[in-house]
């Protein structure tokens, strides 16, 4: 059985272990988000768990799907429901070397061929992007755009297996239509939604447009 993939992703900005932080993502998955992306690129493992855990708590009690970014040697301990890696980090054989086998496994991916060998090598899914420039991420890769995703959806492998891909990358409210008309299905967001003035009134918008599916 196909594992179920959310068409609507979020992408924590770099977690902080405060208050104010915990509540907007409590706000966040309280509001309908059903799958979290934890990512944290600074703080080390000690912390990371810390924060982690809590985030991990409120995504669960809210029945969300919570994955971890990069740091699969923590997916065990934390009990995460899946990790998502980057072109540079474990390949997916090691990754499976290291997770439990029925947990999620999710690649970041910039072309074409990227995209085509994380489903031969047998990823969940991909995200694919960026989409525009975004300030959450250093190292940035070069811009997709909206001819990227119309080109990678009008190739035939996609037309035939139907690989869950989720656009991410700098995208905003306005942004999703076009990448709907492109083929986009799913689509993963983060400061677009954390640093909403209303957060629940934010997601409803997005949601409106995406709905709340899964692959």
């Amino acid at each position: 059985m196909q594992t179920k993939i959310s068409t609507l992703q979020f992408i924590t900005p770099q977690p902080t272990n405060s208050a104010q932080f915990f509540d907007r993502i409590e706000t966040i998955i309280s509001n309908g988000i059903n799958w979290l992306q934890y990512r944290d690129k600074k703080n080390k493992d000690e912390d990371f768990l810390q924060i982690a855990a809590t985030v991990k708590s409120i995504c669960h009690h809210y029945q969300a799907t919570f994955i971890i970014n990069d740091r699969v040697h923590l997916a065990n301990e934390l009990m995460a429901d899946g990790v998502h890696t980057g072109q540079q980090d474990a390949s997916l054989i090691e990754t499976k070397k290291i997770i439990a086998a029925e947990k999620i496994i999710g690649t970041s991916t910039n072309n074409f061929n990227q995209i085509k060998k994380a489903f031969n090598d047998g990823f969940n899914y991909v995200g694919f992007g960026p989409f525009a420039f975004t300030s959450t991420k250093d190292n940035l890769n070069p811009i997709v755009a909206i001819k990227g995703y119309q080109n990678v959806f009008a190739e035939s492998f996609f037309i035939e297996n139907n690989f869950p891909i989720v656009a991410i990358g700098g995208i905003s409210v306005a942004d999703i239509m076009p990448l709907k008309h492109a083929g986009v299905k799913g689509f993963a967001l983060s400061s677009e939604i954390f640093n909403a003035e209303n957060i629940p009134s934010k997601i409803n918008q997005i949601k409106n447009c995406i709905g709340n599916e899964w692959f």
